[in-house]
């Protein structure tokens, strides 16, 4: 199934001049008028907008979504708060990465000795 452009949404009905009750015939008629007064070689973005509007309502499926939308905004998302990451160098960071070093240093010291003869 071909799906619409996204383009932010608005009322497709306001933008065809026509009522929300409007019949399938009467939107393809309002959309052909539109396109004549505004052909796309001299109102690109104006015939965008027509179309757009045209294709959010030319399929049962996508107006009955619209109309959900017009009728219901969808909610705005959450505002979240940035994390932020303290990049500054400290000399405690300095001294504990050192510390874990000299510590792993010294486990591997542990593991590779030299080996004892038997008497």
């Amino acid at each position: 199934m071909h799906s619409p452009p996204s383009l932010p949404l608005s009322d497709p009905y306001a933008v065809l001049g026509i009522d929300r009750q409007a019949s399938e015939a009467e939107i393809k008629r309002a959309y052909f008028q539109l396109v004549h007064a505004h052909p796309p070689e001299r109102e690109p973005e104006k015939f965008q907008q027509i179309r757009a509007a045209y294709d959010q309502l030319r399929i049962a499926e996508s107006r009955a979504e619209t109309d959900l939308f017009l009728l219901q905004p969808p909610p705005d998302l959450p505002k979240r708060r940035r994390t932020v990451y303290d990049l500054e160098m400290h000399a405690e960071d300095i001294v504990a990465v050192a510390f874990e070093l000299a510590v792993a240093e010294l486990a591997v010291h542990k593991d590779f000795h030299e080996p004892q003869l038997p008497k």
